[in-house]
């Protein structure tokens, strides 16, 4: 279960540098975490511990970081819920759990209404129906750079001219992720095997991973993901 967590922490991991890199913010990977030193976009973390054994390590590496930008916020993904932060100031944001599902074979899933991303249009209208009513305070989180990462695939289902759900898949650490999932309500346990579906084609033979927590963690466990473990996000304001 441990190889499995690890696998899902150093998969988000990944993604969160994709996002970084693609707006000129690259971060660093180092043995047990990951962590950015040019600060990052809404809703990214400053941080991913990558190992659940080198506590006062990644602790070391948050205080430099924090040493060296000291007066804007932190996030931080502690991965294992293995770190205390709060002597730094920092507090718990949320609790999620890590989720898996096996792959799915291509053959099991052959029903599939979710289309792919391909053009800078697409992706414009792909954040706007994932932000919602908040998409104005969006300044592009994705940026279209992302569109030719081949291990990255954002995906979306639409009725009547309109994008109504969707969802990211990543490729890395031998796994694949499920991120930034939206849908009506009434459809939320039915888009994550949608995604799943879609792996199997995009992505074949990787295992799926990711983190919910509340009522997405509960239609994710109906969609056949198992929880496999906790995760903290801790946050420092700016000083």
């Amino acid at each position: 279960m441990h190889d499995r967590t690890a696998a899902a922490a150093r998969n988000n991991a990944l993604w969160c540098d994709a996002v970084c890199r693609a707006h000129g913010k690259p971060g660093e990977f180092h043995s047990a975490i990951w962590l950015n030193r040019h600060g990052t976009p809404p809703f990214y973390p400053d941080a991913v511990t990558l190992e659940p054994g080198d506590a006062l390590g990644q602790v070391d590496r948050i205080a430099d970081l924090i040493g060296q930008n000291g007066d804007r916020g932190f996030a931080v993904k502690d991965s294992f819920c293995a770190l205390d932060l709060s002597p730094s100031g920092f507090k718990t944001l949320f609790e999620a759990r890590w989720l898996f599902r096996d792959p799915l074979f291509a053959k099991d899933a052959t029903k599939n209404s979710l289309s792919i991303v391909k053009s800078e249009e697409e992706l414009a209208a792909w954040e706007k129906a994932w932000a919602g009513p908040d998409s104005h305070l969006l300044l592009r989180l994705f940026d279209p750079l992302l569109l030719r990462e081949p291990d990255i695939a954002f995906a979306f289902s639409v009725r009547d001219g309109v994008m109504m759900s969707g969802g990211i898949l990543n490729r890395g650490a031998g796994v694949v992720g499920l991120s930034n999932i939206f849908a009506p309500p009434s459809e939320n346990e039915g888009i994550r095997l949608e995604l799943a579906r879609l792996a199997a084609h995009v992505f074949p033979g990787c295992p799926l991973v990711g983190y919910e927590r509340g009522e997405d963690l509960i239609a994710s466990c109906g969609a056949g993901l198992t929880p496999i473990g906790d995760l903290r996000v801790w946050v420092r304001p700016a000083s």
